[in-house]
Protein backbone atom coordinates (compact mmCIF):
# COMPACT_ATOMS: atom_id res chain seq x y z
CA UNK A 1 0.00 0.00 0.00
CA UNK A 2 1.18 3.50 -0.76
CA UNK A 3 1.46 5.96 2.13
CA UNK A 4 -0.39 8.88 0.52
CA UNK A 5 -3.94 9.24 -0.77
CA UNK A 6 -4.79 12.12 -3.10
CA UNK A 7 -8.54 12.70 -3.41
CA UNK A 8 -10.20 14.42 -6.34
CA UNK A 9 -13.90 15.07 -5.78
CA UNK A 10 -16.68 17.60 -5.34
CA UNK A 11 -15.47 19.13 -2.09
CA UNK A 12 -17.99 21.94 -1.74
CA UNK A 13 -19.87 21.35 1.53
CA UNK A 14 -22.18 18.79 -0.02
CA UNK A 15 -23.51 16.25 2.49
CA UNK A 16 -23.52 13.29 0.11
CA UNK A 17 -19.97 13.84 -1.08
CA UNK A 18 -18.70 14.58 2.42
CA UNK A 19 -20.11 11.26 3.64
CA UNK A 20 -18.42 9.51 0.71
CA UNK A 21 -15.08 11.12 1.57
CA UNK A 22 -15.50 10.26 5.25
CA UNK A 23 -16.39 6.63 4.51
CA UNK A 24 -13.10 6.24 2.63
CA UNK A 25 -10.71 8.42 4.63
CA UNK A 26 -11.88 7.43 8.11
CA UNK A 27 -11.49 3.74 7.30
CA UNK A 28 -8.16 3.63 5.45
CA UNK A 29 -4.66 3.70 6.90
CA UNK A 30 -2.70 6.13 4.75
CA UNK A 31 -0.14 8.27 6.53
CA UNK A 32 -1.22 11.46 4.74
CA UNK A 33 -4.38 12.58 2.92
CA UNK A 34 -4.51 15.31 0.30
CA UNK A 35 -7.41 16.91 -1.56
CA UNK A 36 -6.77 18.42 -4.94
CA UNK A 37 -8.37 21.84 -5.29
CA UNK A 38 -10.85 23.57 -3.00
CA UNK A 39 -9.30 24.05 0.43
CA UNK A 40 -12.32 23.07 2.52
CA UNK A 41 -12.28 20.56 5.37
CA UNK A 42 -15.05 18.05 4.59
CA UNK A 43 -17.55 17.38 7.37
CA UNK A 44 -17.53 13.94 9.03
CA UNK A 45 -13.86 13.37 8.08
CA UNK A 46 -12.07 12.63 11.34
CA UNK A 47 -8.50 12.69 10.03
CA UNK A 48 -6.26 15.58 9.06
CA UNK A 49 -6.39 16.46 5.38
CA UNK A 50 -3.98 18.63 3.41
CA UNK A 51 -4.47 20.32 0.06
CA UNK A 52 -2.76 20.45 -3.32
CA UNK A 53 -3.43 23.81 -4.92
CA UNK A 54 -4.52 24.46 -8.48
CA UNK A 55 -1.97 26.00 -10.85
CA UNK A 56 0.71 25.44 -13.46
CA UNK A 57 3.19 24.30 -10.81
CA UNK A 58 1.02 21.26 -10.05
CA UNK A 59 3.76 18.70 -10.96
CA UNK A 60 5.96 20.29 -8.31
CA UNK A 61 3.21 19.87 -5.70
CA UNK A 62 2.21 16.31 -6.59
CA UNK A 63 3.24 13.43 -4.32
CA UNK A 64 5.42 10.45 -5.20
CA UNK A 65 3.93 6.93 -5.14
CA UNK A 66 0.45 8.13 -4.16
CA UNK A 67 -2.92 6.50 -4.60
CA UNK A 68 -5.03 8.93 -6.60
CA UNK A 69 -8.79 8.43 -6.11
CA UNK A 70 -11.56 10.23 -7.96
CA UNK A 71 -14.34 9.88 -5.37
CA UNK A 72 -17.95 10.76 -6.07
CA UNK A 73 -21.06 9.91 -8.01
CA UNK A 74 -21.41 12.08 -11.12
CA UNK A 75 -17.69 12.49 -11.72
CA UNK A 76 -17.52 11.01 -15.24
CA UNK A 77 -20.47 12.47 -17.13
CA UNK A 78 -20.65 12.85 -20.91
CA UNK A 79 -23.63 15.07 -21.67
CA UNK A 80 -21.89 18.36 -22.47
CA UNK A 81 -18.55 19.61 -23.81
CA UNK A 82 -17.52 20.66 -20.29
CA UNK A 83 -17.93 17.06 -19.13
CA UNK A 84 -15.46 15.83 -21.75
CA UNK A 85 -13.03 18.56 -20.72
CA UNK A 86 -13.28 17.22 -17.18
CA UNK A 87 -12.59 13.66 -18.35
CA UNK A 88 -9.53 14.90 -20.24
CA UNK A 89 -8.38 16.61 -17.05
CA UNK A 90 -8.77 13.37 -15.10
CA UNK A 91 -6.73 11.56 -17.75
CA UNK A 92 -3.95 14.13 -17.30
CA UNK A 93 -4.02 13.68 -13.52
CA UNK A 94 -3.89 9.90 -13.87
CA UNK A 95 -0.94 10.12 -16.28
CA UNK A 96 0.86 12.48 -13.88
CA UNK A 97 0.26 10.14 -10.98
CA UNK A 98 1.54 7.17 -13.01
CA UNK A 99 4.71 9.11 -13.83
CA UNK A 100 5.11 9.67 -10.08
CA UNK A 101 4.78 5.92 -9.47
CA UNK A 102 1.21 5.88 -8.15
CA UNK A 103 -2.07 4.01 -8.67
CA UNK A 104 -5.36 5.48 -9.95
CA UNK A 105 -8.94 4.69 -8.91
CA UNK A 106 -12.46 5.76 -9.82
CA UNK A 107 -14.36 5.25 -6.57
CA UNK A 108 -18.13 5.18 -6.06
CA UNK A 109 -19.07 6.58 -9.44
CA UNK A 110 -22.04 6.12 -11.71
CA UNK A 111 -21.44 6.46 -15.45
CA UNK A 112 -23.43 8.83 -17.64
CA UNK A 113 -25.52 10.57 -18.61
CA UNK A 114 -24.11 10.88 -22.12
CA UNK A 115 -25.21 12.49 -25.37
CA UNK A 116 -23.70 9.89 -27.70
CA UNK A 117 -22.74 6.41 -26.56
CA UNK A 118 -19.89 5.87 -29.03
CA UNK A 119 -18.35 9.24 -28.21
CA UNK A 120 -18.68 8.60 -24.48
CA UNK A 121 -17.18 5.12 -24.64
CA UNK A 122 -14.20 6.57 -26.49
CA UNK A 123 -13.51 8.92 -23.59
CA UNK A 124 -14.00 6.14 -21.06
CA UNK A 125 -11.43 4.03 -22.95
CA UNK A 126 -8.89 6.85 -22.78
CA UNK A 127 -9.42 7.13 -19.03
CA UNK A 128 -9.44 3.37 -18.52
CA UNK A 129 -5.94 3.15 -20.01
CA UNK A 130 -4.62 4.88 -16.87
CA UNK A 131 -7.06 3.64 -14.22
CA UNK A 132 -6.10 0.65 -12.07
CA UNK A 133 -9.55 -0.03 -10.68
CA UNK A 134 -13.14 1.16 -11.17
CA UNK A 135 -15.51 0.75 -8.20
CA UNK A 136 -18.92 1.57 -9.71
CA UNK A 137 -22.18 1.85 -7.80
CA UNK A 138 -24.80 0.41 -10.15
CA UNK A 139 -25.26 -2.41 -12.65
CA UNK A 140 -25.83 -0.06 -15.58
CA UNK A 141 -22.43 1.61 -15.07
CA UNK A 142 -20.65 -1.70 -14.56
CA UNK A 143 -22.15 -3.07 -17.78
CA UNK A 144 -21.34 0.10 -19.70
CA UNK A 145 -17.67 0.20 -18.76
CA UNK A 146 -17.44 -3.49 -19.71
CA UNK A 147 -18.13 -2.39 -23.30
CA UNK A 148 -14.67 -0.78 -23.34
CA UNK A 149 -13.19 -4.24 -22.82
CA UNK A 150 -11.86 -3.45 -19.36
CA UNK A 151 -11.53 -6.13 -16.70
CA UNK A 152 -10.79 -3.59 -13.98
CA UNK A 153 -14.35 -2.79 -12.87
CA UNK A 154 -16.13 -4.02 -9.73
CA UNK A 155 -19.86 -3.45 -9.22
CA UNK A 156 -20.44 -2.04 -5.72
CA UNK A 157 -23.19 -0.47 -3.61
CA UNK A 158 -23.04 3.27 -3.00
CA UNK A 159 -20.20 4.26 -0.64
CA UNK A 160 -22.58 5.96 1.79
CA UNK A 161 -24.35 2.64 2.41
CA UNK A 162 -21.34 1.78 4.55
CA UNK A 163 -21.59 4.94 6.68
CA UNK A 164 -22.53 4.10 10.32
CA UNK A 165 -26.10 5.22 11.07
CA UNK A 166 -26.89 3.21 14.23
CA UNK A 167 -27.02 6.28 16.46
CA UNK A 168 -29.50 7.94 14.10
CA UNK A 169 -31.69 4.83 13.99
CA UNK A 170 -32.15 5.22 17.75
CA UNK A 171 -33.81 8.64 17.29
CA UNK A 172 -37.55 8.44 17.96
CA UNK A 173 -39.66 9.24 14.90
CA UNK A 174 -42.10 12.14 14.90
CA UNK A 175 -45.13 13.04 12.77
CA UNK A 176 -42.86 14.82 10.34
CA UNK A 177 -42.03 14.70 6.63
CA UNK A 178 -38.44 15.44 5.60
CA UNK A 179 -38.17 16.77 2.04
CA UNK A 180 -34.94 16.86 0.05
CA UNK A 181 -34.98 19.11 -3.00
CA UNK A 182 -32.39 20.40 -5.44
CA UNK A 183 -32.03 22.09 -8.83
CA UNK A 184 -33.35 19.28 -10.97
CA UNK A 185 -31.63 20.59 -14.09
CA UNK A 186 -28.10 20.48 -12.63
CA UNK A 187 -27.28 16.92 -13.80
CA UNK A 188 -28.46 15.41 -17.07
CA UNK A 189 -30.13 18.55 -18.34
CA UNK A 190 -33.69 18.23 -19.53
CA UNK A 191 -34.80 15.17 -17.55
CA UNK A 192 -37.14 17.23 -15.37
CA UNK A 193 -38.65 20.69 -15.79
CA UNK A 194 -38.37 22.73 -12.60
CA UNK A 195 -41.90 24.18 -12.83
CA UNK A 196 -43.94 20.96 -12.50
CA UNK A 197 -41.39 19.67 -9.99
CA UNK A 198 -41.91 22.66 -7.70
CA UNK A 199 -45.68 22.27 -8.18
CA UNK A 200 -45.49 18.67 -6.97
CA UNK A 201 -43.41 19.49 -3.91
CA UNK A 202 -45.89 22.25 -3.06
CA UNK A 203 -48.72 19.70 -3.33
CA UNK A 204 -46.91 17.29 -1.01
CA UNK A 205 -46.56 20.08 1.57
CA UNK A 206 -50.29 20.80 1.46
CA UNK A 207 -51.16 17.09 1.48
CA UNK A 208 -49.13 16.18 4.54
CA UNK A 209 -49.88 19.32 6.55
CA UNK A 210 -53.58 18.53 6.06
CA UNK A 211 -52.87 15.13 7.63
CA UNK A 212 -51.30 16.76 10.70
CA UNK A 213 -47.63 16.46 9.75
CA UNK A 214 -44.94 19.08 10.10
CA UNK A 215 -42.52 19.61 7.21
CA UNK A 216 -38.74 19.91 7.25
CA UNK A 217 -36.96 20.93 4.07
CA UNK A 218 -33.40 19.59 4.22
CA UNK A 219 -30.52 21.16 2.33
CA UNK A 220 -27.70 18.82 1.30
CA UNK A 221 -25.77 21.70 -0.26
CA UNK A 222 -26.77 25.16 0.91
CA UNK A 223 -25.33 26.98 -2.10
CA UNK A 224 -27.72 25.02 -4.37
CA UNK A 225 -30.68 23.69 -2.40
CA UNK A 226 -31.67 26.74 -0.35
CA UNK A 227 -32.60 28.67 -3.50
CA UNK A 228 -35.04 25.93 -4.49
CA UNK A 229 -36.44 25.69 -0.97
CA UNK A 230 -37.11 29.44 -0.96
CA UNK A 231 -38.88 29.24 -4.32
CA UNK A 232 -41.21 26.61 -2.88
CA UNK A 233 -41.79 28.50 0.37
CA UNK A 234 -42.79 31.58 -1.62
CA UNK A 235 -45.55 29.53 -3.25
CA UNK A 236 -47.06 27.66 -0.30
CA UNK A 237 -50.02 29.07 1.61
CA UNK A 238 -48.98 31.51 4.30
CA UNK A 239 -50.94 29.64 6.97
CA UNK A 240 -48.66 26.63 6.41
CA UNK A 241 -45.40 28.44 7.13
CA UNK A 242 -45.50 27.86 10.88
CA UNK A 243 -45.62 24.12 10.14
CA UNK A 244 -42.48 24.25 8.00
CA UNK A 245 -38.82 24.29 9.05
CA UNK A 246 -35.70 24.65 6.90
CA UNK A 247 -32.75 22.49 7.96
CA UNK A 248 -29.45 23.73 6.55
CA UNK A 249 -26.36 21.57 6.14
CA UNK A 250 -24.85 22.11 9.57
CA UNK A 251 -22.94 19.17 11.02
CA UNK A 252 -25.42 16.26 11.22
CA UNK A 253 -28.65 18.30 11.38
CA UNK A 254 -29.86 16.88 8.05
CA UNK A 255 -29.22 13.32 9.21
CA UNK A 256 -31.19 13.99 12.38
CA UNK A 257 -34.10 15.37 10.36
CA UNK A 258 -34.17 12.29 8.15
CA UNK A 259 -33.92 10.02 11.18
CA UNK A 260 -36.87 11.51 13.03
CA UNK A 261 -39.13 11.76 9.98
CA UNK A 262 -41.89 9.23 9.41
CA UNK A 263 -41.74 9.89 5.67
CA UNK A 264 -38.97 11.20 3.40
CA UNK A 265 -39.50 12.78 -0.01
CA UNK A 266 -36.17 12.38 -1.80
CA UNK A 267 -34.83 14.23 -4.82
CA UNK A 268 -31.19 14.29 -3.82
CA UNK A 269 -29.54 10.94 -4.59
CA UNK A 270 -28.10 10.55 -1.12
CA UNK A 271 -31.40 11.45 0.51
CA UNK A 272 -32.72 8.26 -1.10
CA UNK A 273 -29.71 6.28 0.16
CA UNK A 274 -29.75 7.64 3.71
CA UNK A 275 -33.52 7.27 4.07
CA UNK A 276 -33.27 3.61 3.00
CA UNK A 277 -30.40 3.08 5.48
CA UNK A 278 -32.76 4.47 8.13
CA UNK A 279 -35.58 2.17 6.96
CA UNK A 280 -37.89 5.04 5.99
CA UNK A 281 -40.96 5.25 3.81
CA UNK A 282 -40.07 7.34 0.78
CA UNK A 283 -41.33 9.11 -2.29
CA UNK A 284 -38.34 9.13 -4.68
CA UNK A 285 -37.93 11.49 -7.63
CA UNK A 286 -35.25 11.01 -10.27
CA UNK A 287 -33.62 14.17 -11.60
CA UNK A 288 -30.94 12.09 -13.35
CA UNK A 289 -30.56 8.54 -14.65
CA UNK A 290 -28.08 7.95 -11.83
CA UNK A 291 -31.05 7.77 -9.45
CA UNK A 292 -33.21 5.44 -11.53
CA UNK A 293 -30.26 3.16 -12.45
CA UNK A 294 -29.33 2.76 -8.79
CA UNK A 295 -32.95 2.40 -7.63
CA UNK A 296 -33.52 -0.38 -10.17
CA UNK A 297 -30.75 -2.44 -8.54
CA UNK A 298 -32.55 -2.33 -5.19
CA UNK A 299 -36.15 -2.54 -6.35
CA UNK A 300 -37.01 1.03 -5.35
CA UNK A 301 -39.89 2.80 -7.09
CA UNK A 302 -38.91 6.08 -8.75
CA UNK A 303 -41.68 8.49 -9.64
CA UNK A 304 -41.68 10.71 -12.72
CA UNK A 305 -42.52 14.39 -12.37
CA UNK A 306 -45.96 14.93 -13.88
CA UNK A 307 -47.08 18.07 -12.06
CA UNK A 308 -49.49 16.13 -9.84
CA UNK A 309 -49.04 13.78 -6.89
CA UNK A 310 -52.08 11.58 -7.56
CA UNK A 311 -51.14 7.91 -7.86
CA UNK A 312 -47.91 8.40 -5.93
CA UNK A 313 -47.40 7.37 -2.34
CA UNK A 314 -44.61 6.73 0.14
CA UNK A 315 -43.45 3.13 0.47
CA UNK A 316 -41.00 1.29 2.70
CA UNK A 317 -37.33 1.28 1.64
CA UNK A 318 -34.40 -0.58 3.13
CA UNK A 319 -31.15 -2.28 2.14
CA UNK A 320 -30.12 -5.87 2.73
CA UNK A 321 -27.41 -6.23 5.36
CA UNK A 322 -25.22 -8.01 2.79
CA UNK A 323 -25.21 -4.88 0.60
CA UNK A 324 -24.38 -2.67 3.58
CA UNK A 325 -21.50 -4.98 4.50
CA UNK A 326 -20.24 -4.91 0.91
CA UNK A 327 -20.26 -1.09 0.92
CA UNK A 328 -17.92 -1.21 3.91
CA UNK A 329 -15.35 -3.00 1.73
CA UNK A 330 -14.49 0.10 -0.32
CA UNK A 331 -11.41 0.96 1.82
CA UNK A 332 -10.10 -2.62 1.55
CA UNK A 333 -10.55 -2.67 -2.23
CA UNK A 334 -8.85 0.72 -2.54
CA UNK A 335 -5.82 -0.39 -0.55
CA UNK A 336 -5.45 -3.77 -2.30
CA UNK A 337 -3.76 -3.29 -5.66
Amino acid sequence: MNNVLIVYGYNNKNLGDDLMFASIINNTNYERYFFYGNQTQPEFVSKKVEFIKYGRALPLRWKFKADFAVIGGSVVMGKEDKHFNMIRQKVRFCILNKIFGGHNFIVGANLGPYRDKSEYLGYLKSLNAWVDKWLLRDSFSHSLIAETGTKKSIKMPDIVMGFPVDKYKSIKSEKCVSISVTKVEKDGKGNISSTPYIDEIKQWVSFYIALGYTIEFVSFEDSVDLEVINLILNRVNNEYLDKIKVVKYNKDDVLISLAKAEIVISTRFHSMVLAALLDKKQVIYSYSDKTSNFAKDYGFIVHPVTGVIEGKSAYQTTFEQSDIDLAKNYPKLLMSK
